[in-house]
């Protein structure tokens, strides 16, 4: 009898990392080497090397730095979404502006950490991405709410939605 093939789901979820500072790649790379339900695939310092290696290796996540040598975070995320529509992009910077969130979320990331504790959790965020959440940061949680208020209004006093 014959074992049925691991589910998609079963197997772990490939991550690639592009990060251009050599100590900050390495504890990241450990937090994800940590969780067994994590395999990371790939590691680049540059931009041109992660976009160099995405054509023909499937991801499930990538982990992208916006303050990288040769060309901006921004221009992987969108790559990565043209490249490989099904892999999710998680933003790992120490860039906490409004700015560079917003445009990173418009570039099509879809989760947004601070560099500042990354690594504890990364595990649990990384798979919270897979599995279809946006994980950030609280204050870049806290950002885009306030965007968000500013744009669409906020009810005033005795208003209810």
């Amino acid at each position: 009898m014959s074992t049925p093939p691991p589910k998609a789901d079963d197997r772990p979820a490939r991550v690639a990392l592009v990060e251009d500072d050599a100590g900050m790649r390495r504890r990241i790379a450990h937090a994800v080497a940590d969780d067994a339900g994590l395999a990371l695939v790939f590691e680049a310092a540059t931009a041109q090397q992660i976009l160099d290696w995405l054509p023909g290796h499937p991801l499930d996540v990538l982990l992208v730095d916006l303050g990288l040598p040769d060309r901006s975070g921004l221009e992987v995320i969108r790559a990565a979404r043209r490249l490989q529509p099904d892999c999710a992009v998680m933003v790992i910077t120490i860039f906490g502006d409004e700015a560079n969130m917003v445009q990173a979320f418009e570039a099509g990331a879809s989760g947004y950490l601070l560099k500042d504790g990354t690594e504890r959790d990364l595990g649990l965020h990384i798979r919270s991405l897979r599995a279809g959440g946006s994980p950030m940061s609280p204050i870049i949680a806290r950002q885009l709410l306030r965007r968000w208020q500013q744009v669409g209004g906020t009810a005033g006093p005795g208003e209810r939605g």
